[in-house]
């Protein structure tokens, strides 16, 4: 029953899928660890990945971060959508990338908001949707790589 999940047990849930993202796993992993087979991720009105292929891509367009967290600041609200749990967070986010021949890594920092789902299946939440609403205190590097969410990241 969804509401049987308290706010604590909601954010640890979501906390955990980026825990896990962070870990740079496959999309396989990933799917077998905390997701739903419908999972969907991406921007709202922009570009969106959808079950085990898309999340291969979006991971893919991730690939070359490290040194990354995502830590969720504060659950906004919550609600019902279709039986699942949904969730609007406020979360802040580092990441670091190189590429060469750059002396220097570029670091990407800012704030997100998100609409989430996530979906209790035998007993175990799991994340069904994660997807961004608006960014927020963008630093240079932040505000190009997500300038075009219709396109997904501009790397």
């Amino acid at each position: 029953m969804p509401g049987s999940l308290s706010d604590e047990q909601l954010v640890s849930t979501l906390q955990h899928y980026l825990t896990v993202l962070q870990g740079h796993p496959d999309a396989e992993t990933m799917m077998a660890e905390v997701l739903t087979e419908d999972f969907e991720t991406g921007f709202v009105g922009g570009q969106v990945w959808k079950g085990i292929d898309g999340l291969r891509e979006f991971l893919g367009q991730r690939d070359g971060f490290f040194d990354e967290k995502h830590t969720i600041d504060e659950l906004l609200e919550r609600g019902e959508s279709g039986g699942d749990v949904e969730a609007h967070t406020r979360l802040h986010f580092f990441l670091r990338s190189w590429a060469a021949p750059s002396p220097v890594s570029q670091e990407y920092t800012g704030s997100c908001f998100h609409t989430w789902r996530v979906r209790d299946m035998d007993g175990q939440w799991r994340v069904a949707a994660q997807m961004v609403e608006r960014f927020d205190d963008l630093n240079d590097n932040s505000e190009r790589l997500f300038a075009t969410p219709e396109e997904g990241l501009n790397r």
